[in-house]
């Protein structure tokens, strides 16, 4: 080995031991004897509750424990650079998708949500009021919304990782893949990255059916669901080191910025009224409005990272036909007015529509996109950002391309759902194809 070489490697393995070796921040509860726990799990304590399927297919090449290791790794970097308390993770929750598969496990939604609420009912008994789940799923989000708002109501924040979202705005440049979101070429780069050993790439392949909603695979060709023989869904093959370091270290930051953020936010008022879910909720009156949500000159500190994860999900569920995630993206009567005047309204018609669109021959390889530009703070829950737009790769019904269009939008976010959201088209640019203005336009007049 050249000189360089050795000393550039020497360097190397002294930073990687002195991170791994460095006192930590935090600490992991189960550690710790119940005299001790009683003193760090004090009021002021941000409790972090990892979840990681212990049981869950991830295709030929990965483990079934695979999100277990992520939760476990990330766990590991949270504390050593936050002051937190970590219990052990939830290794089983709520994982439908992958039932097909030897060895996959989930519970039922309601058991997966009250499961989250008994665990932190117990701990916050004794002090703490702030709760992060350090979520390593997607699926799970369906079961931590509910969870969230109960225990809201015994004034008590339980905030936790859109991991989705998070691996995407990590992943936006170094992604070669069109379609994935399981142990594809995101998941499996931050594998080798991670634990390289837990990884067969001689083992990784392309599976990369178009997205069933709602999303489950399936191993036989017809039957409802995504067609995955393997397990798959993305192209593992495109995996690399160097891409899941990019990833790691992004979610990392979102991670502690996540964290930060709870620190400092305020806690519910206990008793409050039963909140509904999330894709039906309605926003608040406006006598809550004026007494709890006054003006601000400047965006409170993380918000504007919220909000930029929200451009994130928007183009990942398109990317993935997610119609339900992307509906799931606006408020119950949240509303899209498109640049003929067409309005959607509600986030059950907007995903209603999204199905149907989803479906048809024109937008099979379709991709849309925003990037969000000025964000403006009105309050510390509503704000205005503008940006632009832009959707290619459709066809017409024949299956000849369509020219690209692009344009502005505007959009109001009420924490963290769309109010409305207005798009037109750049003066002289395609208008493109106007968008499903209701379930099978225009097939079903």
């Amino acid at each position: 080995m050249r000189p360089f070489a050795a000393l550039t490697l020497l360097f190397a393995v002294t930073a990687s031991v002195a991170q791994n070796t460095a006192p930590s921040k935090g600490v992991g509860l189960e550690q710790h004897s119940w005299k001790e726990a009683e003193k760090l799990l004090s009021a002021d304590a941000v409790v972090v509750i990892p979840i990681g399927a212990a049981l869950k297919e991830h295709g030929p090449h990965l483990r079934l424990r695979n999100d277990l290791t992520l939760a476990e790794y990330f766990t590991d970097r949270v504390t050593r650079a936050s002051v937190v308390v970590a219990t052990p993770p939830l290794t089983y929750h709520f994982y439908p998708a992958f039932l097909e598969y030897p060895g996959s496990t989930s519970l039922s939604l309601d058991t997966a949500r009250d499961m989250t609420v008994q665990v932190v009912r117990n701990l916050a008994q004794h002090g703490p009021r702030r709760f992060y789940a350090l979520n390593t799923g997607i699926s799970t989000s369906r079961a931590l919304e509910p969870a969230a708002e109960a225990l809201a109501r015994e004034g008590i924040l339980l905030r936790f990782t859109d991991f989705g979202a998070a691996t995407e705005a990590a992943a936006v440049r170094v992604r070669q893949q069109e379609l994935g979101s399981h142990a594809d070429e995101i998941e499996t780069s931050m594998m080798l990255y991670i634990d390289p050993g837990s990884v067969d790439m001689s083992l990784a392949v392309k599976d990369a059916a178009p997205r069933s909603t709602p999303m489950r695979l399936t191993r036989l060709r017809g039957s409802q669901g995504t067609y995955s023989p393997s397990g798959v869904w993305g192209d593992a093959t495109l995996a690399t080191r160097q891409k899941g370091e990019a990833i790691v270290e992004g979610v990392v930051s979102t991670l502690l910025s996540d964290i930060e953020a709870l620190r400092s936010a305020p806690l519910p008022s206990a008793g409050g009224a039963e909140a509904a879910p999330v894709s039906t909720r309605r926003p608040p009156s406006d006598a809550l409005l004026q007494s709890g949500d006054q003006p601000v000159t400047e965006c409170p500190p993380g918000r504007e990272k919220d909000i930029k994860r929200m451009e994130a999900a928007f183009n990942a569920s398109w990317r993935n036909r997610d119609a339900e995630r992307l509906g799931g993206l606006w408020s119950f009567e949240g509303d899209l007015i498109h640049g003929d005047g067409t309005i959607e309204k509600g986030a059950k018609t907007i995903t209603l529509n999204r199905i149907e669109q989803f479906k048809r021959r024109e937008y099979r390889h379709a991709r849309h996109y925003i990037i969000m530009g000025n964000i403006r703070c009105l309050t510390a829950s509503i704000a205005v950002v503008d940006g632009r737009w832009d959707l290619q790769d459709v066809t017409d019904p024949a299956g000849k391309a369509l020219p690209r269009a692009d344009g502005f939008f505007t959009m109001v976010l009420r924490n963290e759902s769309i109010e409305a959201y207005r798009y037109s088209t750049k003066p002289g640019a395609p208008s493109g194809p106007t968008l499903l203005k209701r379930p099978g336009w225009p097939d079903k007049n």
